[in-house]
């Protein structure tokens, strides 16, 4: 008798405290920045400015795939897996827009930037045929070979923020 009041008098704390479903969980998205989900996965229990932006797949969510994927540089796969999650409703337009932004950003290579960007002081000529994405792997690789440190951040820079820079040079 006395284990079964034991039993219910811990059901009852238990019940009482909570178990933490209803809190938000919170995940960071790369590029993206922080992005609130409710745990339990019901819309509203968090609030309407909390409430879930993709829906859960087996595994996480479907965003989390894609943006592992352009991480990886495999951007092909990324491209298909936006297109039809976006049109099984997986994931929102604006959370495709935004990745497919990213991939378009990654892909451009140095010598796409505008020509007055091509004329600045130093530019690394020799990076005209390399991807965004490329010239971040040789930084985070420190693979100086085919140009400096300064170079290479010169480049990611130009690519990154060339319409911020156009706005200067106009």
């Amino acid at each position: 008798m006395s284990t079964w009041k034991a039993l219910l008098a811990i059901g009852a704390l238990l019940s009482a405290a909570g178990c933490g479903h209803g809190e938000a969980a919170r995940k960071e998205e790369p590029h993206v920045g922080l992005r609130v989900e409710c745990a339990r996965g019901d819309e509203g229990a968090c609030g309407a400015e909390e409430s879930r932006e993709e829906t859960r797949s087996k595994g996480g969510t479907v965003s989390a795939r894609i943006w592992a994927l352009i991480a990886q540089g495999q951007f092909a796969e990324a491209q298909a897996l936006i297109a039809e999650s976006a049109a099984a409703g997986l994931i929102t337009q604006q959370t495709a827009t935004r990745m497919a932004e990213r991939i378009t950003l990654l892909t451009t290579r140095l010598g796409q930037v505008p020509a007055t960007l091509q004329r600045v002081k130093d530019f690394p000529s020799q990076l005209r045929d390399h991807s965004l994405f490329q010239i971040k792997q040789m930084l985070e690789q420190k693979d100086f070979t085919l140009a400096t440190q300064a170079q290479l951040k010169l480049a990611e820079k130009l690519i990154e923020q060339q319409e911020r820079l156009m706005e200067k040079v106009q």
